[in-house]
């Protein structure tokens, strides 16, 4: 069953074209990387996906809604309440503890449970550092935090944005095993990444070059794949 629909999506600025006529849909327990070179249009897609940007033509449909007619905060809505996002620099507020940064998306989308949000940071390794402000945490920690909010709120499609791209290699690995777990107890993962051996993990790999998807695979399996768009 389809869970998200991209139909013949552009992105325009001025006289740039940051995407141009993408086509894609993504399955329910789908792990889809996105993939290119800096500048390729793969965090503008995802922040169309994400109800952060509208495109400039064509339309979004996720679970059957589609975003193109909706207001700003319909597709805050939207955000709150299908989609978990996790971003590269973690974006935890400061001053608050990891239990309390997770605590801060279930209050934007309906009730703190301080109990549940224990439970998603047990999740996730870490109801020992619960009371751990994001300064006395590392940053694996940090990021394990992000999945966890990500996950507070029971979305149906999980966004990640190079995950791991702060991250030495043994915290991104411990990141990326969450992710395996995630996907085979069947979330919805679509990842931007420029990690080849990240890529190797999803289902699919879609990669993109000048706003263009060039490639399109089942399993990564590099540059050498014909390459079909959507």
């Amino acid at each position: 069953m389809n869970i998200l629909e991209l139909r013949d999506i552009s992105m325009i600025y001025g006289t740039v074209k940051a995407l141009q006529d993408i086509n894609l849909t993504v399955q329910k327990g789908e792990w889809v990387a996105l993939m290119g070179p800096s500048g390729s249009g793969k965090t503008t897609l995802m922040n169309i996906i994400g109800c952060m940007d509208k495109a400039s033509r064509g339309s979004v449909v996720l679970d059957g809604v589609e975003f193109s007619q909706l207001n700003a905060k319909q597709l805050t809505a939207i955000r709150r309440d299908k989609i978990g996002l996790v971003f590269q620099q973690f974006h935890l507020v400061p001053y608050l503890t990891a239990l309390e940064n997770v605590m801060v998306a279930q209050y934007y989308h309906s009730m703190p449970d301080e109990q549940e949000a224990m439970a998603a940071l047990e999740r996730v390794g870490l109801a020992e550092r619960a009371r751990h402000l994001p300064s006395q945490l590392s940053g694996g920690e940090q990021q394990r935090v992000c999945i966890a909010r990500a996950l507070i709120n029971y979305p149906m499609l999980i966004l990640a944005d190079e995950p791991t791209g702060n991250l030495d290699e043994a915290n991104a690995n411990i990141v990326l095993r969450l992710f395996q777990e995630l996907h085979q107890e069947g979330h919805t993962i679509i990842m931007v990444t420029h990690d080849p051996d990240v890529g190797k993990l999803a289902e699919r790999c879609i990669m993109l070059d000048h706003g263009k998807i060039v490639q399109h695979s089942n399993r990564y399996e590099g540059v050498a794949k014909a390459c079909v768009n959507g």
